[in-house]
Parts: structure tokens; C-alpha cells; sequence
């Protein structure tokens, strides 16, 4: 590891335009299109009053599908703007603007200054960290948590704060889980028991609290039942699958980055197969020098985690993207700078100025036209159901429930009426991020209840075939 040393005004000026650009591509998309923003709002929102129940819904379930580590983050804006929109945004984009310096300040302790400032630059400008620029998502926080993590995991009194962290970045995600073997592994292998307990301790007993208030309000731990729908009535072999699709798509993603949009994706995956297995045989140099290293098991972690988690987004790449770019820089050697810069100059050429410069289609509500004839021909009493409720229901300015799961459309129409649901939006194409397309559960259980609203129980009012929407009534 290599001593500080001071930054140059060439670095801090490269730094600053890192930041500028991810401010620049704020906001990145439209409120509500990934659903989970919305709610993560609403969840510091209600935690603000002294609850944790969604109020957009009638009855105020539990909110059972979102761990308060980012509520909990957000409650200074809640507090200070009143839950004004733009304050949550603002606060996301700044965590996120705030990661290329500390994944510089990472760097530097271990890659000479021109390439930990091409790999914080190649973080900053990619476009799948400011396609998130703004969004009220948890990778921007988890990143930024990552990162202190990993510089405090060097430090000889780290463990307290590290169990800190690791605490923290569970209550975020759940996929933080991954970070286990880079957290314990080298106290584990020195046998620091002190620095083990106190990493481990924190994440564990704020593991059990939320699992067991889950568990006591609703019966069920999100994250089990989600993976025991992706992998029900499944043959023992799809998990190969999953972990095949997992692959190509994040592969695409990647190499997406630094090719032109029109591309074909199979360049794409195959430009993106390059990089990981690149990235593989550095990792592989750096365990030879410490087979502990926690960033290289942060990698092998998140990389087994999305290899099997069956829903897929490009946003996951981000809290690994770093790190990936760190290790295919070691395996390169002295061919990093040129490569990388290489990278730098092609991602900003196809891909980066387009959110900077100015509007794209995500900032787009696809659904405004629909949204506003439900504001027109319903009333605030009118109960809106809907695959992603929580979006519909907040751009339709509507309570909302999810449309419920059952195989007959007297079924389907009995649950609806007894949650005195007036109003049914249905989007053809709805995009959920699943790994196996059309053979998935979830999948398969959206085209059951499509194909059910269409059955003569239920009353089409309103078409819009260039949203690819439609809204139905109970007959």
C-alpha cells in the first residue's frame, strides 16, 4: 500500500468535474418510474410521524418490503424540506456525487495518481451511474458506505467502525450480505477475535430486529419469499440458467458503456465478457499477494449474489463497477492507463453527454396520458389497483393496492371489490427485471392477471395504445 500524498490541482480539477457531471445529469429519471424511489420516500416519510406503515394505501399495511437504513438516511430532508421532491433528489445526488472522491482516495493508496483518477473519472460519467443521477435508490448510499468500508477495513482500529458500517450497509440493502467475506475474511485468517466480534456483531443483531418485526407483522421476510417465487416449480438446473442470463445481461450492460448505442447487444455482452474475465485474472494476481483482500472478495461476493438473484438492473453494477475497473487495471499492468483512458474517452463520447447535456427519455413519465384521464374520471375517494401501485397511484394522485394474486377472474374480482378498488390500470410490456423472461413465476403470474382483466367480469374504459395502457372497472 502506498503512503498519502498530497492531491494536485489537475486531480482535485478532474474530481470536481467528475461531480459536476453526475450533478449536471440530475435528475436522471422521472420520480416513480423504478417504484421503489417512491417508496423509500414514503417510508422516511412515514417513519418522520413515528410509524413505518405505507399510508398510500387504505388500511396502512406494514411496510415490510423496504429496511429503514435509506428511510432512516433521508429523514434530514423529510424533516428539513417537509418532504418536498426535489430535496430527496438533491440528497441523492450529492451522496452519489461524493463517491468518485472517495473511490480516489481508495485508489491512490494503491495505483499511481493517473489511474485511480481515470477510474474514479470512468465511475463518475458512466452512464449507469448517471442514468441514477438524483433517484431516490439506494446504490448511490451503498456505494458511498461501500467505499468507507473498504478504507476502514485497512485501518488497525477499524473494527468498531467497520462493524458501524456493515451495519449500515445491510439496513440498506439486504445484498450487503455479499460484503460478509470481505468484512471478516483477513481478522478471520489473523485471528483478530475482537475485530471480528465487533464487525460481525452490529449487522447481526440489526439482522434479527428487522427480520423478527417482519416476521411479527406480516408473516413473511421479503427477501425469502422473492426468491422462493423466482425459483418455485423450477428443475434443479435453473439456477444454471438464471446465472447464465445474469451474466450476458450484466455483461451487455457493461460493455454497453463504452460501445455506440446501436450496437448489437451480442457485441455488447461479448466487449463486457472481455472486461469481467480481465477483471477475473487481476483479481486472481491480487490474491496472490493477499488472499485476503477485502475489495477482491467484495467482487467474488456481489458477483455470486447476482449471479443467482433473479431479477436483473443495471443499477446493481454500480457499487462493483469500481472495483471491477481496479482489478482489470491490475491484471493490465502497465496497459492500464492507455486502456483505461480508452474507455474514458468512448464512454464520453456515446454515452455520457447525453445525460448530461440535457432531457432524455427516461426523465419521461410514460404513462402521463393515462395518469391524467384517471385524475379526471375518478374522485380521491377512488381506489386505484395496479401491478406497480405505488407509482400509478402516486402519479394518478390516487390511494392504491397491488393487484392481487388469485386464478379465477370471480376471484379476482370478489378481492378487488372487497378492497373497494374502483379503478384497474394494466401496462402491456411491464418492465420487473426478471433474469428469465417470460419463464419466470412473477412473470407468469402478471400475464395470469392480464389475461384475467380481460374476461367479461371486468369493464375496459380507457385505452392508450401508444402508452400500452389500459384501465378497467369492476363489473
Amino acid at each position: 500500500m502506498k503512503a498519502s500524498r498530497a492531491a494536485d490541482p489537475m486531480s482535485l480539477a478532474v474530481l470536481t468535474a467528475a461531480s459536476l457531471a453526475v450533478l449536471c445529469a440530475v435528475p436522471a429519471q422521472y420520480l416513480g418510474r423504478q417504484q421503489d424511489d417512491l417508496l423509500y420516500i414514503i417510508s422516511s416519510q412515514a417513519l418522520a410521524a413515528g410509524g413505518y406503515r405505507l399510508f398510500t394505501t387504505p388500511g396502512q399495511p406494514p411496510i415490510d418490503m423496504i429496511t429503514p437504513g435509506l428511510p432512516l438516511l433521508l429523514l434530514p430532508a423529510t424533516w428539513l424540506s417537509g418532504g418536498a421532491v426535489w430535496a430527496y433528489q438533491a440528497f441523492a445526488a450529492l451522496l452519489l456525487a461524493g463517491v468518485p472522491w472517495l473511490i480516489w482516495i481508495w485508489l491512490r493508496r494503491r495505483a499511481d495518481e493517473t489511474t485511480a483518477l481515470l477510474i474514479a473519472a470512468l465511475f463518475a460519467t458512466s452512464p449507469l451511474v448517471l442514468s441514477q443521477a438524483g433517484t431516490v435508490m439506494s446504490e448511490g448510499a451503498y456505494t458511498l458506505c461501500a467505499v468507507l468500508l473498504m478504507l476502514t477495513l485497512e485501518s488497525k482500529d477499524g473494527g468498531g467502525k467497520a462493524g458501524l458500517l456493515l451495519l449500515t450497509l445491510t439496513q440498506l440493502r439486504p445484498a450487503a450480505l455479499s460484503l460478509v467475506p470481505a468484512a471478516l475474511l483477513r481478522p478471520l485468517l489473523r485471528r483478530q477475535w475482537s475485530a471480528l466480534a465487533w464487525t460481525t456483531l452490529p449487522a447481526i443483531i440489526g439482522g434479527f430486529l428487522w427480520t423478527a418485526w417482519s416476521w411479527a407483522v406480516s408473516g413473511r421476510i421479503q427477501e425469502l419469499a422473492e426468491l422462493r417465487l423466482s425459483y418455485q416449480d423450477s428443475s434443479w438446473l435453473h439456477p444454471l440458467f438464471v446465472a447464465k442470463a445474469n451474466l450476458l445481461y450484466y455483461a451487455a450492460a457493461l460493455g454497453g458503456c463504452f460501445l455506440p448505442p446501436g450496437f448489437p447487444p451480442a457485441l455488447k455482452a461479448a466487449l463486457g465478457l472481455a472486461l469481467f474475465a480481465v477483471a477475473a485474472a487481476g483479481c486472481a494476481k491480487l490474491l496472490r499477494k493477499d488472499r485476503s483482500e477485502p475489495a477482491v472478495w467484495l467482487l467474488a461476493g456481489g458477483a455470486a449474489m447476482h449471479g443467482l438473484w433473479a431479477w436483473q438492473y443495471e443499477r446493481y453494477l454500480i457499487p462493483l463497477l469500481a472495483w471491477l475497473l481496479w482489478s482489470a487495471a491490475a491484471a493490465l499492468g502497465r496497459r492500464a492507463k492507455p486502456v483505461l483512458g480508452l474507455l474514458l474517452a468512448a464512454q464520453l463520447v456515446f454515452h455520457s453527454w447525453r445525460f448530461i447535456a440535457g432531457p432524455n427519455d427516461l426523465q419521461r413519465v410514460e404513462l402521463a396520458q393515462t395518469y391524467a384521464w384517471l385524475r379526471e374520471h375518478s374522485g380521491p375517494a377512488d381506489i386505484l389497483a395496479s401491478p406497480l401501485f405505488i407509482r400509478d397511484g402516486y402519479h394518478a394522485a390516487r390511494l392504491s393496492v397491488p393487484l392481487p394474486d388469485d386464478p379465477s377472474p370471480e376471484g379476482l374480482l370478489k378481492t378487488l371489490k372487497a378492497r373497494r378498488v374502483s379503478k384497474i390500470l394494466w401496462q402491456d410490456g411491464l418492465e420487473v427485471g426478471l433474469s428469465d423472461g417470460q419463464d419466470a413465476g412473477l412473470q407468469r403470474l402478471l400475464e395470469r392477471a392480464g389475461a384475467l382483466l380481460r374476461s367479461e367480469r371486468f369493464k375496459l374504459v380507457y385505452e392508450n395504445p401508444e402508452e400500452r395502457s389500459r384501465v378497467y372497472e369492476p363489473r
